[in-house]
């Protein structure tokens, strides 16, 4: 871990955000009013981190639309209820903020979702951009979302971390020419995303500030 990063993109869902049980719990509200009995939470997990309106049609394109207003409706409602920081994320959030790293955020979310999760956290002035879904031509895994935070962040691509927990995340990295990382507290953390080779594999928060270069606290 001696490569230092001055720019690091995260993803919000499962990387700074422990949203795992909201997403399932609007997901299964959604599919029991528009198709009820047909699928299980399994089914859900296996294409997280996809954009929603792609999820909503591998289970009903004729209902999509509708459906993505019943989720969006039932998750905005219990965000909060449901939501929380993994540990230690906030910390090193503000220990990488001090220590000057630029930050940004590259998310597959909504901007009112996205915006709700960092006021949640109390993050969101640490963001120095926030890209989220529609707000460039394409989302992850393809790379725009990724370069154009970068371009905000006037990083270089031998100097940007992607941060994520999905394949989507590190696709949109590695397509993108950066270095990318994957979180070892999500879920997701499995041998089909270690196959697509992450740069690293991180353990705790606390790896990223190595990636930094920033050592223990009280010490330079």
């Amino acid at each position: 871990m001696s490569k230092r990063y001055t720019v690091m993109l995260f993803d919000l869902d499962g990387t700074l955000i422990d949203t795992h049980e909201l997403i399932l719990a609007s997901f299964m509200h959604t599919l029991e009013r528009h198709c009820p009995g047909k699928y299980t939470r399994e089914d859900v997990i296996r294409y997280m981190g996809e954009p929603l309106i792609d999820q909503m049609r591998r289970f009903d394109p004729d209902q999509a639309e509708a459906m993505v207003h019943t989720y969006r409706e039932h998750n905005i409602q219990h965000h909060d209820e449901y939501a929380s920081a993994f540990p230690g994320v906030v910390d090193v959030l503000h220990r990488l903020a001090e220590a000057g790293v630029k930050m940004g955020v590259v998310t597959n979310k909504q901007r009112k979702t996205a915006e709700m999760g960092l006021r949640l956290l109390g993050v969101e002035k640490l963001m120095q951009t926030v890209i989220c879904f529609g707000e460039t031509a394409k989302a992850k895994p393809h790379p725009d979302p990724v370069l154009t935070a970068m371009k905000r962040l006037h990083g270089k691509p031998d100097q940007t971390l992607m941060v994520g927990d999905s394949k989507y995340d590190l696709m949109a990295g590695k397509r993108a020419g950066v270095a990318s990382a994957l979180v070892g507290w999500s879920m997701h953390d499995s041998a089909e995303l270690r196959a697509l080779e992450p740069e690293y594999v991180l353990n705790s928060p606390e790896d990223l500030l190595g990636l930094a270069g920033i050592g223990p606290k009280g010490t330079s």
